[in-house]
């Protein structure tokens, strides 16, 4: 199990530009580019405002199957977006300059790995478990982070 930290994607002229650090109250729904309905990462942006889609009447909504298209977008001064740490790291280097960090305990989510204990091909998963394990080890930092869970859906 590992903890991923939030980072905002903030343009230059966005009025959080400014700030060396985000808390949660600093963001504002209507100005967030958000994931389609049905990614967990929206769930969890969603949740980190403490909002529900629907408790939330936008002017107009742009959203997208694609943290680069919310980039993107973020670029062409559309708004301003949260992305998951790993993500940051495939941004150049003039892009990093729009990363905004959270204040201590930053949102994070949880990513873990779940598989019966019983199946056929464990070793597989065991594998699977140690390279994934190995490649986030050195990127993610583990200690205070709150984690932000997806909302559950009311039925």
């Amino acid at each position: 199990m590992y903890y991923e930290p939030f980072v905002g994607y903030i343009p230059s002229e966005h009025p959080l530009a400014s700030k060396q650090e985000l808390v949660a109250d600093d963001l504002d729904l209507q100005e967030v580019l958000l994931l389609q309905d049905g990614h967990c990462f929206r769930d969890n942006i969603l949740n980190l405002c403490g909002m529900n889609a629907q408790d939330t009447p936008r002017k107009f909504t742009i959203e997208s199957g694609s943290f680069e298209t919310l980039v993107q977008l973020a670029d062409e001064r559309m708004g301003m977006t949260l992305l998951p740490y790993l993500h940051t790291l495939a941004l150049n280097e003039n892009q990093k300059k729009g990363l905004k960090h959270f204040e201590k305990p930053e949102p994070a989510r949880e990513i873990s790995l779940i598989y019966p204990k019983s199946e056929l091909k464990i070793q597989i998963t065991q594998a699977l478990k140690e390279v994934i394990s190995s490649v986030i080890r050195g990127a993610i930092s583990f200690h205070d982070v709150r984690i932000v869970s997806p909302k559950q859906k009311v039925r």
